[in-house]
């Protein structure tokens, strides 16, 4: 008889997402580590070409009463396949996205140096874009357009957790340690923030939650 595993997701997940981590058969909990929220922003036309660093960004430039006019066919650049989907949703012309923000100023620096960028970000958001264009003296402008809130709270052990993002790491060791757990990560960035032995952390073939859920899978069946 194989042993039950405990698996912790630190976001809530969909119900099929859900559905197909119970079905691998170990005992699964879900909670949110982090939350967002929407700031206030002022916006001026000029001809910045836009960046976007994430879903949550998109969704909060799209609060904004009338924005969908003001932004209507405007270039942009953004981090994620998912981000640039939502762009698309919104009319915006997705010129050209990377999976990391590292990836996505070293484009800039080669493809589009001429330009300059409005960044819309939140306030816990990776510094490599802005110090790596500013170092190539390209303009660029941040909008803080949302806040990531941590919400710590002490889990005991698990054998298997589910990291999306570098603060829902922050947020889950506030109170909690990594000893002899298997994290899996959404990406390299994400990875990168979590200070064990790399043969503990799992990264997946392409940053979604269901490439996630296939590396655990393949893992656990690794190891039946």
């Amino acid at each position: 008889m194989k042993s039950v595993l405990k698996i912790l997701s630190t976001k809530t997940l969909s119900k099929t997402q859900k559905s197909r981590i119970i079905e691998l058969g170990h005992a699964y909990t879900e909670r949110n580590f982090i939350k967002t929220k929407t700031v206030p922003f002022s916006y001026e036309e000029n001809n910045s070409t836009l960046l976007f660093s994430s879903q949550n960004a998109v969704k909060s430039v799209y609060s904004k009463p009338g924005i969908n006019t003001i932004l209507k066919d405007k270039k942009c650049y953004c981090v994620g396949e998912k981000t640039k989907n939502l762009l698309l949703e919104k009319g915006l012309k997705v010129t050209h996205f990377e999976e990391n923000s590292s990836d996505l100023a070293y484009f800039i620096t080669k493809k589009a140096k001429n330009e300059r960028f409005l960044f819309f970000c939140g306030n816990e958001r990776r510094p490599e874009l802005e110090t790596i264009l500013k170092k190539e003296k390209i303009e660029i402008e941040a909008t803080e357009v949302y806040q990531t809130i941590l919400k710590p709270k002490k889990m005991g052990f698990f054998n298997v957790i589910l990291f999306y993002s570098p603060s829902g790491v922050k947020s889950f060791l506030k109170h909690n340690s990594l000893d002899q757990s298997l994290c899996v990560c959404i990406g390299e960035t994400t990875a990168s923030s979590i200070l064990i032995p790399k043969e503990n952390i799992l990264i997946a073939p392409k940053p979604t939650i269901e490439h996630m859920i296939y590396t655990i899978k393949k893992q656990l069946h690794t190891h039946d």
